[in-house]
């Protein structure tokens, strides 16, 4: 069963169980963790998490990041181009849910995909070489595969990693770190 297809289909199902304070206590803790990152001056791309699919609430660590002197970016996805444009995080004034319940900036300046030193990346599981499943779309690979070379991609996950994802490809871009309610994996 460690096969993409598979995978996504049991971590939805699995996510889809965590209550409201798990997800928030999960948040919370996977906020702590991300504090041994060094944000100052640094420029994080920070994904909005999707109310209905129980992604990891981001709020604490944005707050994280903006209170150590980083800059946060998040982005509004354009589904017929099959791409992600970014802008400068001002505040929650400025984020609206889309017809597909992802919330988006709805003003804001551009930020250039080559100043981001972080992403921080959404999934639903990981693997001990850090691959990832993701919700299949591909936005995040072609996202991913658009930044510099250096920039440092921490994916947040729910839960600890499995041993192996098997029809992991070339085509998918690895993670430098995952970070877990508790603990931190390394993978560079």
């Amino acid at each position: 069963m460690n096969k993409k297809a598979d995978l996504r289909d049991f971590y939805i199902k699995k996510r889809n169980l965590i209550n409201p304070d798990l997800l928030s206590d999960i948040s919370k803790k996977c906020a702590d963790q991300i504090t041994s990152f060094d944000f100052k001056g640094k420029i994080v791309s920070v994904f909005l998490p999707i109310q209905k699919f129980n992604e990891i609430d981001t709020k604490f660590i944005i707050q994280i990041i903006i209170k150590s002197g980083g800059s946060v970016c998040v982005s509004r996805t354009d589904f017929k181009e099959k791409k992600m444009e970014l802008f400068i995080y001002e505040g929650a004034a400025q984020i609206k849910n889309n017809k597909h319940g992802i919330p988006e900036p709805i003003y804001g300046n551009i930020c250039d995909v080559l100043r981001i030193d972080y992403v921080l990346v959404p999934l639903l599981c990981f693997d001990q070489e850090g691959n990832r499943v993701g919700y299949g779309q591909g936005f995040y690979d072609k996202f991913l595969s658009s930044c510099r070379g250096n920039c440092i991609k921490i994916g947040l996950s729910h839960f600890d990693p499995i041993d192996k994802i098997e029809d992991s490809n070339d085509m998918d871009i690895k993670l430098d770190f995952c970070i877990t309610p508790n603990k931190t994996y390394a993978f560079r």
